[in-house]
């Protein structure tokens, strides 16, 4: 019975296709904005991460149900997480921190 749990949720947790587009787009303007920004690399902890985009910039990501700012999302990485070597490893690095609904 709990393995039947187990899969809903992962059945109703699987992103759908809409969703896995949104990810793509928005790591294309997560790019985008750091090449804007002439960002050097590596990002070496969450200090420089969260330098790197203005305080409050949304974005279309929920955690725990409620929109979350780039800010808060690099709060979440670890020193594991880094360094950061160029803007798509960013991108994929904050996004994963993200659940898109």
């Amino acid at each position: 019975m709990v393995k039947m749990a187990e899969e809903h949720k992962l059945a109703h947790d699987a992103p759908t296709q809409g969703a896995i587009g949104e990810i793509e787009e928005l790591k294309i303007e997560i790019v985008e904005m750091m090449k804007d920004a002439a960002v050097k690399f590596p990002v070496k902890n969450k200090n420089e991460l969260k330098n790197l985009f203005p305080p409050g910039t949304k974005m279309a990501c929920r955690v725990g149900g409620k929109e979350t700012h780039f800010d808060e999302l690099a709060e979440t990485l670890n020193t594991d997480d880094f360094p950061l070597e160029d803007a798509p490893a960013v991108a994929s690095k904050i996004l994963s921190r993200c659940s898109i609904t």
